[in-house]
């Protein structure tokens, strides 16, 4: 059997992801046996939504997850972890914030995964995925965008909003105008993700190409990026922001083949776990982990007992919406203050 299990919390996000799960249950011609969402939240709303899933979806379940008091802390994500039951099946760990995946995605990981043994865990290919962001920028997948810095009037014909309310939502950037500034970017706009957005619902528009000059990566936030989990890959915003903007746009020029690659080996070393397929007995033979840090568990520390590395599948691609720190910087005035999330909302 294939599992998926959502790290449950925020509706803003699944109701964006839901549309890719229901493609991918067995009943509408995908691998997915059941989707169990691990819920880890007090807010009614959220609570009530997935409550709304779980009653008009069979394949759909939810597991409440607890803080365990005693030897173990449970205080973050890794008592989701607890829902794993089945040792012979795979699980497919997703965030809740994932707001795009491939048809090929699960079928991807579950392949590699079932034919390669040797490895501990698969990942997908993961845009704004922490480490895999460097490989991108490496790859030269990241278009030229920058944020447009003031308010277009309102009767504009791409209007929309961060919370998918607008006169009317497309997810297609080439019905935005060109951005017409400095090639280094709006004055006074730093690409380390320090400067706030300049206001909610705010777009990021294409250089325009009659400027005649070359795309030079090192000019834009993409270039604060590495091959490293923490850093810029995990809290600057803009870099997240371009990240997501570019993805929008080879997906609709068809061109997401620039993402693809065969493995990508992270050698024992760390890596995001937002969406990651794993064998259930994997988890069942270590939970309770002995350490807090399931990112830290999963992707290092068993991987090197066991001698069996986690990987990434290229051809598995995925969009991640956001670390914390990208949605929190500038008191807030980030990533959320985009329109990305109407966009994959309209695209999904």
């Amino acid at each position: 059997r294939v599992v998926a299990l959502v790290f449950y919390g925020r509706r803003e996000f699944v109701s964006i992801l839901n549309h890719y799960l229901k493609r991918n249950l067995k009943e509408n011609g995908g691998l997915l046996d059941e989707v169990i969402f691990a819920v880890k939240t007090d807010n009614r709303d959220d609570i009530g939504y997935v409550q709304e899933l779980v009653a008009s979806t069979p394949a759909y379940s939810q597991q409440t997850i607890t803080t365990e008091q005693g030897k173990y802390n449970w205080s973050h994500w890794t008592g989701s972890w607890s829902v794993v039951s089945e040792p012979e099946s795979i699980y497919i760990k997703i965030d809740d914030d994932v707001i795009f995946f491939d048809d090929c995605t699960i079928p991807a990981l579950v392949k590699r995964l079932l034919e390669d043994q040797q490895y501990f865990a698969v990942s997908a290919n993961v845009v704004n995925g922490g480490a895999i962001s460097g490989v991108h920028y490496h790859m030269g997948v990241y278009e030229p965008y920058w944020p447009e810095v003031k308010c277009p009037p309102q009767d504009s014909t791409t209007t929309t909003t961060g919370s998918g309310s607008s006169k009317k939502s497309t997810w297609r950037l080439s019905e935005l105008p060109e951005y017409q500034g400095p090639i280094d970017g709006p004055p006074g706009f730093r690409i380390d993700g320090s400067t706030p957005a300049p206001y909610q619902g705010h777009r990021w528009l294409h250089v325009s190409t009659s400027q005649g000059k070359a795309f030079d990566p090192s000019l834009f936030p993409c270039s604060t990026l590495g091959l490293t989990v923490r850093g810029p890959n995990t809290t600057n915003w803009a870099a997240a922001a371009q990240a997501h903007y570019s993805l929008l746009h080879h997906l609709e020029t068809s061109n997401t083949s620039q993402y693809r690659f065969g493995i990508w080996d992270f050698m024992y070393e760390r890596c995001s776990i937002n969406f990651i397929a794993i064998r259930g007995r994997d988890i069942l033979d270590a939970f309770p982990f002995p350490i807090g840090d399931d990112e830290e568990f999963l992707t290092r520390v068993r991987p090197k007992e066991l001698g069996r590395r986690v990987v990434v599948d290229g051809a598995g691609l995925v969009a991640h919406f956001a670390f914390t720190e990208q949605r929190t910087a500038n008191n807030g005035a980030a990533l959320m203050w985009t329109d990305l999330l109407a966009r994959y909302r309209a695209y999904a």
